[in-house]
């Protein structure tokens, strides 16, 4: 992570991103060009007036996004009287109703409330005498919901950076959980319409792969953006004499963390969470120009792809040696998710659906980058991670070993998989 993000605006790219996975939906729901055009105007709009907030001196606020609930999203008599988010200064996920004949906007195209009240505060006159007083009022305002804030050095877009969930980006509304879970149906229910949309005529399959492409990208986003509730703690900064409802620091709550860690287990450790996938890979051909063809094919790595999801999306935020310790730190403030208590959850679903049944490639990505994370926990050469991960680590690593001795392998492909993973273990525990 290049902890100088603050220095840059990224949203550019960003947006062009969510572009795509809302034209992609739109077009393979069969949605008419007018749609498309509104769709595409709210995104200009939105980019340039985020551009226009960085002329006026306005940091990103990665924490707008949370200002409206899942059942207002969709609400425009709400969103263009008082913005879809409270800022403009955020890197949202674009706003897609499940259900497509709910639609709202796609992006809000007026400024927030945190908005017009940094202008405020920046920008009016006072009279001689009157501007300290002033600027104390209109900063008074500091705790109202809708002008919370968190910036760069707050999001959590790297696994392991910062701690408050609620700042990060590619998120939206007060329950980002729900919000992701439904972008992940949405783009499940987008898989099967892909082929049809995208094989024309004349044509090569390029934009289709460039259209799942854009699907992957949102997915990773949305995947991320849960991953960071688990381990997460709110921050409020509000001073003593404000009088704020909560603590300076407050745990993200249990059901929080297990809803979240539920939400993974099902649209990414599962072992049919890329069942919807399949159909595509056949057709994720790129367009053939000259010479340009890549000395080791051109087909789709389609199990280092999923294996980047459930590994650069979750994982690698679950098991980072700061995720781990801030759980055990924040149990003494309360937090009631210990880290043996995570592990185990991540065992089970990553291990028990299968356990009885022969392992597909996706699941033996899975199993065998999780168990070599364990292992490398327990190195003692490692010392990224406390006693409390370390023993954490090594039980999990004792419990699969003792899952494996009593699996189902119906097939040669699942013994050898099984069979390394003992490997692994054994040689871990190896005193020797």
């Amino acid at each position: 992570m290049d902890m100088r993000n603050h220095t840059t605006c990224t949203l550019a790219g960003e947006l062009k991103g969510q572009l795509m996975t809302g034209m992609t939906v739109l077009d393979a729901t069969g949605a008419d060009g007018h749609e498309l055009k509104e769709m595409h105007k709210q995104f200009l709009t939105y980019l340039i007036m985020h551009e226009m907030g960085h002329t006026l001196g306005l940091n990103h606020n990665m924490k707008a996004s949370q200002m409206l609930s899942p059942a207002e999203l969709h609400n425009t008599e709400i969103t263009r009287r008082t913005g879809l988010i409270g800022s403009v200064m955020d890197y949202p996920a674009i706003n897609i109703a499940l259900d497509r004949n709910k639609q709202g906007d796609y992006y809000t195209t007026k400024a927030g409330p945190y908005d017009i009240w940094a202008i405020e505060y920046g920008y009016t006159e006072f009279a001689p005498g009157e501007e300290e007083a002033g600027l104390e009022k209109i900063i008074s305002r500091s705790t109202d919901p809708k002008l919370a804030f968190g910036n760069d050095g707050d999001d959590m877009r790297s696994p392991g950076k910062a701690m408050d969930p609620r700042v990060n980006i590619n998120d939206l509304s007060s329950d980002a959980i729900a919000y992701a879970e439904d972008r992940l149906k949405l783009i499940n229910q987008t898989m099967g319409r892909l082929v049809a949309k995208y094989s024309k005529p004349g044509q090569s399959y390029a934009e289709l792969r460039t259209r799942y492409a854009t699907l992957m990208g949102h997915r990773l986003g949305q995947i991320s953006a849960v991953s960071r509730y688990i381990g997460g703690i709110y921050i409020d900064r509000s001073y003593p004499e404000q009088k704020p409802a909560g603590k300076p620091y407050t745990p993200v709550e249990l059901a929080t963390q297990k809803k979240a860690m539920q939400v993974l287990a099902k649209y990414v450790f599962a072992p049919d969470a890329f069942e919807a996938d399949a159909q595509v890979f056949a057709y994720l051909q790129p367009q053939r120009r000259g010479f340009e063809q890549s000395s080791s094919g051109d087909d789709w790595r389609v199990t280092e792809a999923m294996l980047q999801l459930q590994s650069q999306g979750a994982l690698s935020h679950l098991l980072h040696g700061n995720t781990l310790k801030r759980l055990t730190n924040s149990r003494l403030y309360g937090n009631q998710y210990s880290v043996a208590s995570m592990m185990n959850d991540l065992q089970k679903a990553i291990f028990n659906a299968d356990i009885a049944a022969n392992v597909n490639v996706y699941r033996q990505n899975l199993q065998t980058y999780f168990v070599r994370q364990l292992v490398a926990m327990v190195d003692p050469k490692t010392q990224q991670f406390d006693d409390v991960s370390k023993a954490s680590a090594l039980y999990t690593l004792k419990k699969i070993k003792s899952q494996l001795a009593t699996a189902v392998s119906g097939n040669e492909e699942t013994k050898v998989h099984r069979a390394n993973l003992v490997f692994l273990i054994n040689n871990a525990l190896d005193t020797k």
